[in-house]
């Protein structure tokens, strides 16, 4: 009992704090993209009249129990290479055991040029993005990702059991979801292509006369809020139930087909849905 005891007392571990801090400028090209590869942090991506990129990095684990092995020193590599910046976080080895209170802060801050790109891939993360004019690619599972008066033509979402919201947008948008929401609203989008799996997924957007937009969706719902613009909606659906209010003109109803036009304008819009609910706005 009393070697179980002090055996007991060897390992405990009385609360440690260990705390990693980064605060630097780094150089871009004005067209670069900022790289960004972590998980399980609270990121916040601000766009503004700069030249440089400035990577602001706090990482914090309080551990207060009994700890066995160690997970490593906690470290962010940040590279410069053909005018891009690359932030990722450097592998540690995962041989720690802990029994007891574990508290954990992390957060990122990283201040870029308006005209620079993002490319960011997560896990179980929070994202606030602002202002930024170049293209924006997110790939993160288990993420809550907001983006704001972003001014770029391209944004690439592929996420897995998240949620999405954009203020607004324009050019292409591409977004596959597993499990998750995605809502956009005041959109002037040319080019949309979405894929939802168990989503719920909402677009207000402009049509654009030339613009092509394709959904699909399986059990999951699709809300499309068209604020401008018009077309032709052709819509493929098993076992879904469809809501068109405003001034639609159903040209086909079919069994698993139904096809409205929209005055206004000539735009493409394409749905696919199987076992969903699918609203149709006009000017709402």
């Amino acid at each position: 009992m009393i070697t179980a005891l002090l055996l007991f007392g060897a390992l405990s571990v009385e609360a440690q704090d260990n705390e990693y801090n980064l605060d630097q400028d780094y150089g871009i090209a004005a067209d670069g993209t900022v790289f960004l590869d972590s998980d399980d942090a609270e990121v916040n991506i601000i766009a503004s009249d700069r030249f440089d990129v400035n990577v602001n990095v706090y990482h914090r684990v309080d551990v207060d129990g009994i700890e066995w092995g160690s997970d490593g020193e906690f470290k962010m590599i940040v590279k410069q290479r053909d005018g891009d910046l690359y932030v990722e976080e450097a592998e540690r080895n995962n041989n720690s055991f802990r029994i007891g209170s574990i508290d954990r802060e992390y957060r990122i801050t990283i201040r870029i040029p308006r005209g620079v790109s993002l490319d960011v891939k997560g896990d179980d993360g929070t994202y606030e993005i602002s202002d930024v004019g170049g293209a924006i690619s997110m790939v993160a599972d288990d993420s809550d990702i907001r983006v704001k008066n972003a001014t770029g033509e391209d944004f690439s979402f592929k996420v897995d059991d998240g949620a999405i919201r954009m203020d607004k947008g324009q050019g292409k948008l591409s977004v596959t979801l597993d499990d998750g929401e995605f809502r956009v609203d005041n959109g002037q989008f040319n080019e949309i292509d979405a894929t939802g799996d168990d989503a719920e997924l909402y677009f207000a957007t402009r049509l654009l006369e030339t613009g092509k937009y394709y959904f699909d969706i399986d059990d999951g719902d699709l809300e499309l809020n068209i604020l401008d613009g018009g077309g032709r909606i052709d819509i493929a659906h098993d076992d879904t139930d469809i809501n068109a209010i405003g001034e639609f003109s159903k040209i086909s109803d079919e069994e698993e087909r139904t096809v409205y036009d929209l005055k206004g304008g000539g735009a493409s819009v394409e749905i696919k849905s199987d076992d969903g609910d699918i609203v149709l706005r006009n000017n709402e």
